[in-house]
């Protein structure tokens, strides 16, 4: 409420000299609780109050001189009442806008309006309490009800009369209110009653810096979450009919009765150009399906292949019979040889559009994942130079192909390198071939190299950090020039190949140790890609388990079934060996598993055992039982790789901390686990 909406708006003026009867009088006539005083000079002076007039009365005083308040302070008629700060002054001279005095407001005035000001305050905060859906219960410090709501009474099966000043837990179950009492601090939480289901927040209530109680918000939520579990079923029913939809081979669409295209899956774009105009034959079927009602086929040819073509349209109708959409269905019936060829060519361009039909290459869910794929498939496209870099079992190898298979070279050589496992005297001839006689032991009519074998195709150099330097020049020149000099040749010979390379190494601290050519990593460091450990895309764990499940089921027949705890296990393991690591796991269960559930201490135990190889013991070997010396052998040899392989991460570094030449390793790591080395 503003000043303006309760004070009294006078021109009536007091002089100095004036009697104090006559100003009584004049006030009893006016109906007016004060008045304001002005001197000879027609300026304020002062004003006074009815309480003035009556004790200057008692005193036997003539002027109003003797009884007014010369003290005072000015309001503004738009102030608003709540924000007055004097409230120890009787009266206010009130000010207009334009700063002429329009009257005056007295403290009782100001009180009665404040009051009434409080009192609708307090009727819409009343109004606001009891209509609130939610329920509200509030208590004291003593943790008494100090009040409740309606739908509170009702939560609690009670009233509010029979709850006030009981205590909180003599008439409603949670206790929580009281914890907010204890602590002064007010939290959230989720409580079942029975089988209801509610979400209540408390906050503590202050009086100032004075804690004075606590109040409780309660609201049901049994329904919210009913629905909120129906529309996941809906969603989820909504997704696996998309999925069954675009996993269709016939083409679909769903038009108005206009032919306008609402929806339609890949088969259909593959059959027609939705993006220039839908053909004229569809629009016509959708318009005859409208006006008959009911469904209608035809035969038609493709004008952009001559493929024949079976067109079948049904209506959708809504509950008042008038239809809605028309689904058409369209399936190809030329010959299942052309089909076949048509189809092998549809997949070829998909491979090329669409990362999902890449699935089977590299099984990827995560946003991470999926970002990066998409950054493959248009490096792919591009012939340059790209370095591959992440943690040893991350899946450098597979991301390399699906490079090669999506570029314009997928039809060529696809050459494997792996840079840690070649020894470093015959490196040079493996990488670019030598002429016959080159050095004892060479082939009479010599040898093409790798980059030879990789010309116009794709070259990938797994571990290229483990390049000796003396051949880091030799690279750098095929890099820059694209030409290769067999060893014991003086002659060039130009080849065409990209270059992939790939490393878990950190090649730019090789760069400042000076152990790797700042000007080579410059060179295969045109598009970096890094790939994250497992541990960084969990989301892909899940599908990886059932891709690896699947695929070991068929190895050994064995059809195995993971619980959900498991697959939780395996979810939050660091995975220090990523997704190698991962496989070699799924294998190491299908091999040593006896019942066909894997639950979640199955797998515990496998990383318990794992976890504490080595650790029971000082010994460097220990043996705990009798068993043939050749198994012993290739025990102690598999355990010896696999340790020294937590430390080193190509297969040079494990060869030079157990002291033997890097092809053994390649050999008898290929000999021990098929190539993969024990997670």
């Amino acid at each position: 409420m503003l000043v303006k909406d309760a004070m009294t708006r006078t021109s009536i003026k007091f002089f100095e000299n004036d009697y104090i009867k006559e100003a009584a009088k004049t006030l009893l006539e006016s109906h007016m609780r004060g008045g304001l005083v002005y001197n000879v000079r027609d300026e304020l002076a002062g004003c006074f109050t009815e309480h003035n007039l009556l004790k200057g009365l008692l005193n036997q005083n003539k002027a109003i001189s003797e009884i007014y308040q010369a003290d005072f302070c000015f309001l503004n008629e738009t102030d608003e009442l709540k924000n007055i700060k004097s409230v120890d002054q009787e009266i206010w001279p009130i000010l207009n806008k334009n700063g002429e005095i329009i009257g005056f407001l007295t403290k009782e005035q100001y009180l009665e309006a404040y009051a009434r000001t409080s009192q609708v305050e307090l009727s819409r905060m009343d109004a606001i309490f009891n209509s609130a859906h939610n329920g509200i219960l509030s208590i004291d410090l003593e943790g008494r009800i100090t009040s409740m709501n309606p739908p509170a009474e009702e939560m609690a099966m009670t009233t509010k009369e029979k709850a006030i000043g009981k205590f909180l837990t003599d008439v409603v179950t949670p206790s929580g209110l009281l914890n907010v009492i204890r602590t002064g601090k007010g939290h959230t939480e989720k409580y079942r009653v029975g089988k209801r289901k509610y979400l209540t927040h408390r906050t503590p209530l202050y009086d100032g810096e004075t804690l004075v109680g606590a109040v409780g918000v309660f609201q049901d939520i049994s329904e919210i979450e009913f629905v909120s579990n129906e529309l996941e079923s809906v969603k989820q029913l909504v997704k696996e009919q998309e999925t069954i939809l675009d996993n269709s081979t016939d083409g679909i669409c769903i038009t108005d009765g206009s032919g306008t295209i609402i929806k339609c899956n890949q088969s259909f774009r593959q059959l027609f150009d939705v993006r220039k105009d839908t053909p004229d034959y569809i629009k016509d079927i959708a318009r005859q399906v409208e006006a008959k009602g009911r469904s209608h086929n035809i035969m038609e040819t493709s004008k952009d292949n001559e493929n024949s073509l079976i067109i079948t349209a049904n209506p959708i109708k809504n509950s008042s019979n008038q239809i809605e959409r028309v689904v058409i269905n369209v399936k190809d019936m030329t010959e299942f040889d052309a089909l076949r060829s048509e189809l092998a060519k549809t997949k070829s361009i998909l491979e090329h559009m669409h990362l999902s039909e890449r699935s089977e290459t590299f099984i990827a869910k995560s946003p991470e994942m999926e970002r990066l794929l998409e950054t493959v498939q248009q490096v792919a496209k591009v012939d340059v130079t790209v370095l591959l870099s992440g943690e040893s079992g991350v899946g450098k190898e597979e991301i390399a192909k699906l490079i090669q298979q999506s570029s314009p070279r997928s039809e060529e050589p696809f050459i494997k390198v792996n840079c840690g496992a070649i020894p470093e005297s015959l490196m040079e001839s493996e990488l670019f071939g030598y002429e016959g006689g080159a050095f004892t032991g060479a082939l009479k009519k010599g040898k093409a190299g790798l980059f030879e074998q990789a010309n116009n195709g794709t070259i990938f150099l797994d571990e290229i950090g483990e390049i000796p330097n003396h051949l880091q020049v030799k690279l750098l020149r095929v890099l820059q020039e694209m030409e290769i000099t067999r060893v014991g040749s003086a002659k060039t010979t130009k080849i065409d190949v990209r270059v992939i390379a790939a490393t878990n190494r950190d090649l730019k601290e090789l760069v400042q140790e000076g152990s790797f050519r700042e000007d080579l990593f410059y060179r295969l460091n045109v598009i970096p890609i890094s790939i994250p450990p497992l541990r960084r895309r969990v989301e892909d764990i899940p599908i990886l388990i059932d891709a690896y499940a699947r695929m070991f089921a068929a190895k050994y027949h064995k059809h195995l079934k993971f619980t959900k705890k498991a697959i939780q296990v395996l979810t939050n393991y660091q995975w220090p060996g990523n997704v190698r690591e991962l496989v070699n796991m799924i294998e190491r269960i299908y091999v040593t598993a006896s019942n066909l559930e894997v639950g979640e201490q199955e797998v515990l135990s496998l990383f318990s055992k794992g976890d504490n190889q080595g650790m029971s013991h000082d010994q460097a070997i220990v043996v705990n039982q009798l068993l043939p010396l050749k198994e012993a052998v290739d025990l102690l040899e598999r355990e010896l790789i696999y340790k020294a392989s937590q430390s080193e991460k190509s297969y040079r570094g494990i060869a030079r901390v157990l002291e033997v030449n890097p092809s053994t390793i390649v050999r008898k790591v290929k000999k021990l686990e098929g190539g993969l080395l024990k997670s």
